[in-house]
């Protein structure tokens, strides 16, 4: 019987190849502290987990059939089960929640279009004494949507349903929980091309170039969705989401953007470009193109993978290299230096997907559920309702002060609301 890798990495060409970053990373820091996973071998991939996988799909179909305000108190009994008795009240009639569904029915009024409502989740630590949590922040954005909404309904939330994120259950569990989760829920597999198991091609709709189709259409057509705003742990959204989308920025700042073969040949001439190349092959399939080259390249440095190498000094490598202008590159900087010291990097480009794929269509509120370690415990905070205002710009109104309109840029608000909700 042949054991399954840990988290499988076979080349694709695409996109996917960067995962491998991080899941590299993570089994280099799963060796060092001697972290032993659950046995899982191809052939319970193969035959037993699309069982698995179907019952709780079945299972996702049940949840559509029965009333909504069931599927609700099903969800909250389950993640109260999860979080083993450590639970924090959730008050419907708080001001944050008051405010916040007023805030939805100003913005009804005065546009005729039922408001997106979008729980933004922080991300507390999957293991130790704060791991619970994670149960709790799930479960209070499932009542606080459905108290904003103010009707019954059926909250979604964006959850990764790949090998990666399932490492720690068996294989077993991994199938009912992709199943069910990724059918009734906004399942999203990051690892789901070139794996060669039916698991993946069951649940097509989780791909991750498909789902966030799913997501922005769920929010375009008025509904109720929670996920996670850093995409993942700390060190994930900072290598996956926050440096990645640094590098199509700094990409887009110089005169090289439209001359990918100039500018890789001015980065094979840099010897620390040239160190990454030959390094990083021990770890991930490089990939072929240009930028995804130089997406790769900041990313290893930033999950720890090349010693002796640190994310400001291969960013200003990349500056150079791309021949960005000076006057551009101390802010460059600094937005890295920003993301790169946060558990939730800014996310500058899901909002401005938002503003263009949803707000462009319908109001959308933002609900921050956010952990807290002193006291221990879980927030609702005060909400951000956002209608578009132009092509990449917003009108945002806050739940405090629905009488003051702000009109700013999609990047701004998501720094604005990051920076003022998360660490």
């Amino acid at each position: 019987m042949r054991r399954a890798p840990a988290y499988p990495s076979a080349r694709t060409g695409t996109a996917q190849d960067l995962m491998r970053v991080v899941t590299r990373a993570y089994e280099i820091r799963l060796d060092a502290e001697g972290t032993i996973l659950p046995l899982k071998f191809e052939w319970q991939r193969m035959i037993l987990e699309p069982f698995t996988r179907a019952a709780g799909m079945m299972l996702a179909a049940v949840m559509e059939l029965v009333p909504a305000d069931w599927t609700v108190s099903f969800h909250n009994k389950l993640f109260l089960l999860l979080s083993a008795g450590l639970a924090y009240p959730f008050d419907p009639a708080s001001p944050a929640v008051a405010d916040a569904r007023a805030l939805a029915a100003k913005l009804e009024k005065e546009t005729g279009l039922e408001p997106a409502l979008l729980a933004a989740i922080s991300h507390p630590p999957v293991m130790g004494d704060l791991a619970h949590l994670n149960f709790e922040l799930v479960r209070h954005a499932t009542l606080v949507l459905r108290a904003v909404r103010g009707r019954p309904c059926r909250p979604r939330l964006v959850v990764a349903i790949d090998p990666f994120a399932l490492d720690t259950i068996s294989v077993l569990e991994e199938g009912l929980y992709a199943g069910f989760m990724g059918n009734f829920h906004l399942g999203i597999d990051r690892l789901a091309l070139g794996r060669g198991h039916p698991g993946p091609w069951m649940s097509a709709g989780t791909r991750w170039d498909r789902m966030p189709l799913r997501l922005f259409r769920s929010l375009a057509e008025g509904r109720e969705i929670g996920m996670v705003l850093s995409g993942g742990v700390p060190a994930t959204g900072r290598v996956l989401y926050g440096v990645r989308e640094w590098a199509r920025r700094a990409r887009a700042a110089g005169p090289l953007r439209a001359l990918p073969a100039e500018a890789l040949a001015r980065l094979r001439a840099d010897p620390s470009f040239a160190r990454f190349e030959k390094a990083a092959a021990d770890h991930i399939p490089l990939p072929r193109g240009p930028w995804r080259l130089l997406e790769a390249w900041l990313m290893t440095v930033a999950a720890g993978l090349l010693p002796g190498e640190t994310s400001e000094s291969v960013a200003r490598v990349m500056l150079e290299c791309l021949s960005v202008p000076e006057a551009s590159r101390a802010a460059l900087l600094s937005e890295l230096a920003g993301d790169m010291a946060r558990e939730t990097p800014a996310r500058r480009r899901l909002f401005r997907l938002l503003a263009g794929r949803v707000a462009r269509r319908r109001p959308l509120i933002l609900i921050p559920v956010v952990h807290r370690s002193e006291p221990l415990g879980v927030s609702e905070r005060e909400a951000w309702g956002v209608t578009w205002a132009g092509p990449g710009r917003v009108r945002v109104v806050r739940a405090g002060s629905p009488g003051v309109v702000s009109e700013m840029r999609a990047d701004e608000l998501a720094e604005r609301f990051t920076q003022e909700h998360f660490a």
